[in-house]
């Protein structure tokens, strides 16, 4: 019988949790379009559930096990006109305040992951980087010929 639907892709294991990889299907650039900084969310923290006690929901109680996926980044894309929160993986919360990256500067990220997760009827996806870094090139040469074009008047 054959196979109906989308093959997403992989899973790939980030930290605690494993995720459906949809990013080889898409043409990043084009999807996300010019990063701009926002600011710093801070740590995406791994939680897990505590049998021992129970919420009045019903549901378990959930407990920090102290450890981090990665600093969450509040990033406004310039195609998606919103802004997206990327969990940089690599990356220390110090190492990216040291950058000095200021509101709405344009900022590089490398090794972007897409990930698609579907749980109740909700599709939820989760952006991943290995590292943030300021943008080099292109706005420097515009300022460069705006300037040189008012000295030739």
């Amino acid at each position: 019988m054959a196979k109906i639907g989308l093959n997403y892709g992989e899973k790939l294991q980030i930290a605690d949790k494993t995720y459906r990889v949809i990013t080889d299907g898409l043409d990043v650039s084009q999807v996300l379009g010019k990063l701009t900084f926002r600011g710093i969310e801070g740590p995406d923290i791994i939680f897990e559930e505590d049998r021992s006690q129970r919420n009045p929901d019903g549901s378990f109680a959930q407990i920090n096990t102290g450890e981090i996926r990665g600093i969450v980044v509040a990033i406004h894309s310039s195609v998606q006109h919103q802004t997206l929160f990327f969990t940089i993986a690599d990356m220390s919360e110090s190492e990216i305040e040291d950058l000095g990256l200021k509101y709405r500067e344009e900022i590089e990220l490398e090794d972007i992951v897409i990930t698609h997760t579907h749980v109740n009827r909700n599709d939820i996806f989760k952006l991943f980087a290995s590292k943030i870094k300021k943008k080099t090139g292109g706005t420097a040469s515009k300022e460069n010929k705006s300037v040189e074009h008012k000295k030739e008047n």
